[in-house]
């Protein structure tokens, strides 16, 4: 009996020094990767902001804005590696329910580190797009260091900082911080008219620029962003001065978007770490009591033979 109970425990020990790895690097991996399927909503919303209403043509001022954002995955065009997600987005003044503008890109997407892939017809706006470094979320166990965004805006892959650890909405994220300082993004056609510019008269081209300083909180289990802010501001230029403001002011994801964004990265802010830490750990532990406690009871079992 003794001999058979000495048997049981290594074989168990053995069983589970064996899914200690088991778990770390295979169940834990399958966990960390993006859903094909995925769908989201987000609202960004800023107050007193200043915009040019091109169908209007006239200067809005102390406007509400809210920009409404949905991402959706197109299941059918993914596969194990990469997930290929459309983003829609419209801006609109909320006082006057007046639509200022809109964006559409699609773009695949690594599903564990988050990077742009170039395939699926990657597109912003209809025109074709390579789209690299991150694009809609961090990599799963994001690092303390600086990464690289992509701007859907400008079209443009620039640095985004790490500027430190912080506690937000009772969240332990790390805030990122990426400055776009004045990019050429278009050129419009504006009445004399509209702008401050004398002895001129008709039309005059110019140059629409753009800039952002923009802040995302990232939850660094799972890579979710938690938290975003966008400083925005366009302008329309002529040799250089700028002439009209065409958008200036500050959106911020409004307290709906992140609680829905932290009940998302809730489950693998959980899970990821028992996974990954606590139940390997457990299981190297427990597999090695019971490997050591069945090898003494066979060596007793030994001992006490050949005693008789």
């Amino acid at each position: 009996m003794r001999r058979t109970v000495a048997v049981v425990f290594i074989a168990l020990g053995v069983c589970l020094l064996v899914l200690a790895p088991m778990l770390r690097y295979w169940m834990a991996e399958s966990l960390m990767k993006a859903p094909l399927d995925y769908y989201n909503q987000t609202v960004n919303r800023g107050e007193d902001i200043t915009y040019f209403s091109a169908e209007e043509t006239e200067l809005i001022e102390g406007a509400t804005v809210e920009a409404y954002t949905t991402v959706r995955g197109d299941v059918a065009a993914s596969d194990e590696d990469t997930a290929v997600w459309d983003q829609f987005t419209w801006v609109k003044d909320v006082e006057r329910d007046f639509a200022i503008s809109s964006t559409y890109r699609r773009a695949g997407h690594d599903r564990y580190d988050g990077k742009g892939v170039d395939c699926c017809d990657a597109s912003v706006d209809d025109e074709e797009v390579e789209q690299n470094g991150q694009i809609f979320k961090f990599p799963f166990l994001t690092e303390k260091r600086d990464h690289r965004f992509f701007d859907t805006t400008s079209r443009l892959t620039r640095p985004i900082t790490f500027e430190g650890e912080e506690t937000y909405n009772g969240v332990d994220v790390y805030r990122f911080e990426q400055v776009i300082e004045s990019e050429k993004i278009g050129e419009r056609t504006l009445p004399v008219s509209l702008l401050d510019m004398e002895d001129e008269e008709g039309d005059v081209t110019g140059d629409e620029m753009y800039s952002v300083t923009r802040t995302y909180w990232i939850e660094p289990t799972t890579g979710v962003p938690i938290g975003l802010s966008e400083e925005q501001h366009r302008g329309f230029s002529v040799d250089g001065e700028e002439q009209l403001v065409l958008f200036d002011g500050t959106l911020v994801w409004d307290d709906e978007t992140i609680e829905a964004q932290i009940d998302s990265a809730e489950q693998g802010m959980t899970m990821l770490p028992l996974v990954r830490t606590v139940i390997p750990l457990v299981c190297l532990a427990l597999g090695a009591v019971f490997v050591i406690a069945g090898g003494l009871m066979m060596l007793g079992t030994g001992v006490r033979k050949t005693a008789y």
